[in-house]
């Protein structure tokens, strides 16, 4: 038996960080700090969905549907359903608006500002930091079209890197315009695209012919065109002033950042304001995070004109710019390690774990008589902070032994005193 391709368990003690659940639970403990100062609240949507909620949101013919969406139908007593198609979500943002439409939670909250964490599918090429089953952070803000939502997420979004310790990154942003402007845009890049033929691969001119702007954003990557149209030739004033207002804000804000007019972002959903945070650490596939603005997607889901910015980072990207600081700040550490001389003391020993535990204490002892030297090495081996003796004397008089791994230091105290202030202060000092 072995694991699928493109997946990945995560388990303790992995030597492969990426693959390290005490490394994945600390990063998640310090997003979630971020994401709790900026008053963002969680949503869990399921992993998989009618297929329709990602064609209509993404677009049908992005790769990311027609080629990469892991897709099924059921089956029962040998007959299969014609009727419902199913897919693991490829990405979380499409999920959340299906939500936040079908539970009428615009209905609840004008502005709804949601976080989401969990798992994606694509079925594509496994390299280093993306796989078939990958791991996303995502950030909504919907309800609003001010200009200091837009800021507020881009402050989060840094906000969390900082907070991860991770320092070199770069901030790209660009605005594409409304709905208009992206239509004048696409004709203008499918008339360069016949124009320019017998330049252009034949699978790459089929994109063109379903969708010019997916070309644009694949072809600025691919193809050295210097003259490909810019989507700044066709931005409305309003469009340009609200780009002119982001850049002042973001300079106000001590926000650093650079205007990337190829940046297009390759989703059918995005207008306005796209955004993509990238690091020189990951190679060629640079970005770790990106988003941008969306205001038509809840309306084009059937809901009411509503206007919104998101973004979503990949948590094993994340994790591949991680220092060192961060990988030894989330290695396991117990607070106490509970060892008994002989079998005659096991019962006080497991009292004395109990009372630990229940003041909240990461504790933990030895059940299978190993001896008093093996018990030793066992709390160094689990990092233990402090070691818990407990012998013929201590169970006598009700008293703990307690000594301090690091330095040996040693005291004594009242085994009905555990709940005093000094064991606690010990601890979190």
């Amino acid at each position: 038996m072995k694991l699928i391709k493109g997946f990945r368990d995560i388990f303790p003690d992995s030597e492969i960080d990426i693959s390290n659940s005490e490394l994945w639970n600390s990063i998640n403990i310090l997003i979630k700090q971020s994401l709790d100062k900026f008053n963002f609240s969680e949503i869990i949507t399921p992993p998989i969905e009618y297929d329709s909620t990602f064609k209509s949101g993404i677009g049908d013919d992005t790769d990311i549907v027609s080629k990469e969406m892991y897709e099924f139908i059921l089956k029962k007593d040998d007959e299969f359903s014609k009727n419902e198609t199913f897919c693991l979500r490829p990405e979380g943002t499409a999920s959340v608006v299906r939500s936040y439409l079908e539970h009428s939670l615009g209905k609840k909250k004008k502005i709804n500002k949601l976080f989401y964490c969990g798992p994606m599918f694509r079925y594509e090429r496994s390299q280093r930091g993306r796989y078939r089953q990958f791991h996303q952070i995502g950030a909504e803000i919907l309800g609003s079209k001010n200009i200091y939502y837009e800021i507020e997420l881009i402050g989060l979004a840094i906000d969390i890197l900082r907070n991860l310790q991770i320092i070199d990154f770069k901030l790209e942003v660009n605005n594409i315009g409304d709905e208009d402007s992206l239509k004048k845009l696409g004709k203008k890049v499918f008339e360069f695209a016949n124009d320019n033929k017998n330049k252009i691969n034949p699978e790459d001119f089929k994109i063109v012919e379903k969708n010019p702007l997916r070309f644009l954003d694949k072809a600025i990557h691919k193809y050295e065109f210097s003259d490909i149209p810019s989507s700044k030739e066709f931005l409305n004033n309003e469009s340009n002033e609200r780009f002119d207002e982001l850049k002042e804000l973001l300079n106000k804000n001590s926000i650093e950042f650079k205007v990337n007019e190829q940046l297009i972002r390759g989703i059918d959903y995005y207008n306005d304001t796209v955004f993509e945070i990238k690091s020189s650490n990951l190679g060629s596939q640079d970005t770790i995070l990106a988003g941008g603005r969306y205001d038509n997607l809840v309306e084009k889901f059937g809901g009411p004109k509503t206007d919104c910015i998101g973004f979503a980072a990949g948590i094993e990207r994340l994790i591949l710019l991680l220092n060192n600081n961060v990988k030894k700040a989330s290695k396991i550490k117990i607070d106490f390690y509970v060892i008994y001389q002989s079998d005659n003391t096991k019962s006080y020993a497991y009292s004395v774990l109990d009372k630990l535990r229940k003041i909240g204490f990461r504790s933990e002892m030895d059940h299978d008589r190993k001896s008093f030297i093996k018990q030793l090495k066992s709390a160094s081996k689990n990092n233990s902070l402090y070691t818990v003796v407990v012998g013929e004397e201590e169970k006598i008089n009700n008293f703990v032994k307690i000594k301090e791994l690091s330095s040996g230091d040693e005291f004594t105290i009242k085994f009905d005193n555990l709940f005093q202030e000094k064991i606690i202060d010990l601890v979190k000092k």
